[in-house]
């Protein structure tokens, strides 16, 4: 229990360490290999969360104290290094870096090395409180374990790691000593990745592969797909942001092959820019807001040369004519949860240039008779359904009885899973209202969730692309002027 503690307050005092020559190099232990590394701007974070200067420091490692209990033998050495940050060793005033190997085989976080006799008496300290092995000299390194955990380090870099999906975390000693030994022209540090990540702008910035996936959950993911278009073939960059009353967040989509480039263009021909048709058909309070503007027939068009989708559109447990209902929707469409907190109510929405489609429902009348009263569909009025299934799972739903009503109204596509959402009046003001909706012009996608009903003291988080390679999200407080970190710390307690 007392290691998980100590673990604990590592993360914690982190924080504040780093309110406290050229240390470059220590970023070369980074593997060539990394499918995620995140870059941590410790010392911003502090100073926007309001952890230093003024006392409030010492206050937050009091209530973490309160949090975790008492460590034992190892209180004076806490509060030693709260005291005198440079004891712990760790230069944490520059960037720290969290990584994941190719394929999650391996996972850890590197940080730089201030004095490493500091870090030798440490880790001797803890040994003999049994939360740490013996401290080892090997291959040009030192190193340790404790618990799960390998801890490694030479005179410039320090990294701890460990098995994300399990494993005996000295034989990561060898990977350690090897990625500590790499020089400049090796490791992630000498990528164009890493390029684009150190001249990125956030507290926290993340790139990310989808190489991060175990090779059994990427085998199937790819099945059907050609080489051309394999899902690693793209790569993102995040950066993330904490100002006053909001967070942001910006991922930028970097394809890494010609075929892939292609392939994200087209997608994004599929579309126009939102022209806000259903913004008048919410209440400003509505939870959750999606919205897109789709051409169906070049979407499907698009979804067809995927062998995959191709097969699930031919052979599909209800004989739909798919290419009729994607052919039919052109406009805007929207999705959504009006109280998703209370509800699992929905309604979603489509333009649509004609009603044709419908007929393929028609269709299924016969086919729906023969099943005992397990599945029926039924007139609801002109060009209206209800649609009901002992057992939605049977169906690719959710288990247990379903029922949907859709339709055609006014040249708009429905369907919901709530009848008295259909054709609802909304009564003051609308989404149109909201303080988002500037944002949505110009955008392909826009989603937006309210806060308040989540969180007193948030507004709304907002998430919107203006093509198909950019996205940016929003979290936004009522109080603008407190920096969100601040803000969120107090909420928690702290």
């Amino acid at each position: 229990m007392l290691r998980y503690k100590v673990i604990v307050w590592i993360a914690g005092i982190s924080l504040l360490l780093a309110s406290c020559t050229d240390g470059s190099r220590y970023v070369q232990a980074l593997p060539k290999d990394a499918a995620l590394v995140s870059s941590i701007q410790l010392e911003s974070l502090v100073g926007k969360a309001g952890l230093k200067g003024d006392g409030s420091g010492l206050a937050w490692v009091n209530q973490l104290k309160k949090a975790v209990g008492d460590l034992g033998n190892l209180n004076s050495l806490v509060d030693n290094i709260i005291k005198e940050p440079s004891e712990s060793g760790l230069a944490l005033d520059e960037r720290l870096y969290i990584f994941v190997g190719s394929h999650s085989s391996s996972a850890g976080v590197l940080a730089r090395v201030a004095d490493e006799g500091k870090i030798d008496d440490l880790l001797c300290l803890l040994k003999e409180q049994q939360i740490c092995e013996l401290l080892r000299d090997g291959e040009g390194c030192k190193w340790t374990t404790a618990g799960k955990f390998l801890i490694a380090y030479s005179d410039v870099a320090f990294l701890i790691m460990f098995h994300p999906q399990g494993g005996n975390p000295a034989d990561l000693q060898h990977q350690a000593a090897r990625l500590l030994r790499q020089d400049e022209s090796e490791g992630f540090s000498a990528s164009s990745d890493y390029a684009k990540m150190h001249s990125a702008q956030g507290d926290i910035v993340t790139f990310a592969s989808l190489n991060i996936l175990p090779q059994s959950y990427l085998t199937s993911l790819m099945m059907g797909v050609s080489a051309d278009l394999n899902p690693q073939n793209i790569n993102l960059l995040a950066s993330l942001d904490f100002r006053e009353g909001k967070a942001v967040m910006d991922v930028q989509v970097f394809p890494v092959s010609e075929a892939m480039s292609r392939q994200i263009q087209k997608f994004q021909d599929t579309g126009e820019d939102i022209k806000g048709s259903f913004l008048d058909c919410f209440p400003a309070n509505t939870g959750l807001w999606i919205s897109s503007n789709l051409n169906g027939e070049k979407l499907y068009n698009l979804l067809n040369e995927i062998p995959m989708v191709n097969r699930k559109f031919r052979h599909s447990m209800i004989p739909l004519d798919f290419q009729s209902i994607f052919e039919s929707v052109k406009g805007d469409v929207a999705l959504a949860f009006p109280d998703p907190l209370l509800s699992q109510g929905f309604i979603a929405y489509a333009e649509v240039i004609n009603r044709d489609f419908l007929q393929t429902f028609e269709d299924l009348k016969p086919l729906f008779a023969m099943t005992g009263g397990q599945m029926k569909l039924m007139n609801q009025g002109d060009n209206a359904y209800e649609f009901q299934a002992s057992d939605g799972s049977v169906l690719g739903l959710k288990r247990g009885p379903v029922i949907l009503w859709f339709g055609v109204k006014d040249n708009r596509f429905y369907v919901t899973n709530n009848e008295s959402l259909i054709g609802k009046k909304v009564l003051g003001l609308s989404l149109r209202d909201a303080k988002w909706k500037s944002r949505v012009d110009n955008k392909r996608i826009f989603a937006a969730l309210n806060l308040s009903s989540v969180l007193k003291e948030g507004d709304y988080v907002a998430i919107d692309s203006p093509d198909s390679q950019h996205i940016h999200i929003e979290w936004v407080m009522k109080k603008q002027d407190r920096n969100i970190l601040q803000q969120m710390l107090h909420i928690a307690g702290f």
